[in-house]
C-alpha cells in the first residue's frame, strides 16, 4: 500500500514546479484523466464505453445511446466542478454546500432533488434513511467543512461513504459522490482520484463502502424515524475507520500524481528513461522497480507495458 507520507511529499513536489495545473482539456494530461475518471465512474454504474467511442461522443460524430449521454453529462459536469475546484485552490477558499450538491446531480441528467421515497440500494445491506435527508446532508457538509480545515485521507473517505449512505437522490448518488470527492481533493491541490470500474475494482469499493457502514449502521437506525441530532452523528462520524476505501484512494492518488509530476518535468524538456535502467544506473536491480513503485517509492508513468520516470526524480523518495 502506498503511505501517505509518499503522498505528501508527491504533492510537494507538485507545489515546487509550480503548483497543480489547472484542470482543463486543453491540457493533455488532464483531459486524459477527466476522460478516463468518466469512463470508469459510469461502468461503476453499469454503463459502458471504450476509449474510442469516448473521442467520438465529444467530436458528436455517432448517434447518442444511453451509455454515451451518461459519458458526455459526467465529463461534462465533471469539467465544470474541477474548474471551482480549482479556483478554491488558487484562491485557498472552500466553497461548498447544498446548491452545489443539488447542480451537480442536475448537469448529470438528473432531477437535482433531494429525494423524499424510500430508496433501496441494489446489492447493499444497508438501507439509506426514508426520512430528514435534508437534515442529513447538511451534517453531510458540516462534516466536508470540518474536514477541509484539518484535512486526511481517512476522514474523507469516510465522507464518500457517509455522502452514499445517505443517497439523498433519486438517481446518480454514485457518479456524484465521486465527483465531490475530486472536487474536495482538487480544492486541496491534489488532482483527482481515478476509482476504477472493473469487476475486480468495483468490488473492492464496495467493500471499502461496506466496511463504513458496519460502523455507521446503528447511528442511522437511531435517527430512522427523528431528526439526526448533528454533534452525535458527527462524533461518531469522527471515530469512523477506513482501510479499504482510504487505500483505494491513495493509490489512485499515486498514479494520478505521477502523471501530472512526469508531465510537467516533460513540458519542461526532460527525457523519460525506463525505470529499469535508471535503477541500474543507481545501484539497485533493475528487477526492484514494480515492487517500488507500487509501494510509492518511485514516481513513474506506464507506457507501452514499460515504466519511464525521469533521473531527477527517480531516487527522490528512496
Amino acid at each position: 500500500m502506498t503511505d501517505e507520507k509518499f503522498i505528501q511529499k508527491r504533492k510537494d513536489i507538485v507545489e515546487k514546479i509550480g503548483g497543480l495545473p489547472e484542470p482543463q482539456v486543453k491540457n493533455k494530461e488532464w483531459l486524459y484523466l477527466l476522460e478516463e475518471e468518466t469512463r470508469n465512474s459510469i461502468m461503476l454504474e453499469g454503463f459502458f464505453v471504450s476509449e474510442e467511442e469516448l473521442e467520438e461522443i465529444f467530436s458528436k460524430n455517432i448517434p447518442m445511446q444511453r451509455s454515451h449521454i451518461e459519458a458526455f453529462n459526467y465529463f461534462k459536469t465533471a469539467s465544470f466542478v474541477y474548474g471551482l475546484a480549482y479556483e478554491n485552490y488558487k484562491l485557498k477558499e472552500f466553497l461548498f454546500g447544498t446548491p452545489l450538491i443539488r447542480q451537480i446531480n442536475k448537469y448529470l441528467g438528473n432531477s437535482g432533488e433531494f429525494r423524499k421515497e424510500k430508496i433501496i440500494i441494489a446489492g447493499s445491506k444497508f438501507n439509506p434513511p426514508e426520512l430528514y435527508v435534508q437534515e442529513w446532508i447538511e451534517i453531510f457538509i458540516n462534516f466536508v467543512n470540518h474536514i477541509e480545515k484539518d484535512f486526511s485521507f481517512e476522514k474523507l473517505a469516510v465522507s464518500h461513504a457517509f455522502f452514499e449512505e445517505i443517497h439523498p437522490f433519486k438517481d446518480g448518488n454514485g457518479r456524484t459522490g465521486r465527483i465531490i470527492l475530486n472536487y474536495i481533493l482538487i480544492s486541496k491541490g491534489y488532482p483527482l482520484v481515478i476509482i476504477k470500474g472493473d469487476e475486480e475494482s468495483k468490488k473492492l469499493y464496495y467493500k471499502g463502502l461496506e466496511e463504513i457502514d458496519r460502523q455507521t449502521f446503528n447511528i442511522f437506525e437511531k435517527y430512522k424515524n427523528k431528526p439526526p441530532k448533528k454533534e452525535e452523528v458527527l462524533k461518531q462520524l469522527n471515530d469512523v475507520k477506513s482501510e479499504i476505501l482510504k487505500k483505494i484512494i491513495l493509490e489512485g492518488l499515486r498514479e494520478t500524481l505521477d502523471k501530472i509530476i512526469i508531465s510537467i518535468y516533460e513540458e519542461k524538456g526532460a527525457k523519460l528513461e525506463q525505470v529499469s535502467d535508471l535503477l541500474t544506473q543507481l545501484g539497485y536491480s533493475p528487477s526492484s522497480g514494480r515492487k517500488l513503485i507500487k509501494r510509492g517509492k518511485i514516481i513513474a508513468v506506464k507506457r507501452n507495458n514499460k515504466w519511464y520516470s525521469v533521473k531527477d526524480l527517480v531516487n527522490t523518495l528512496l
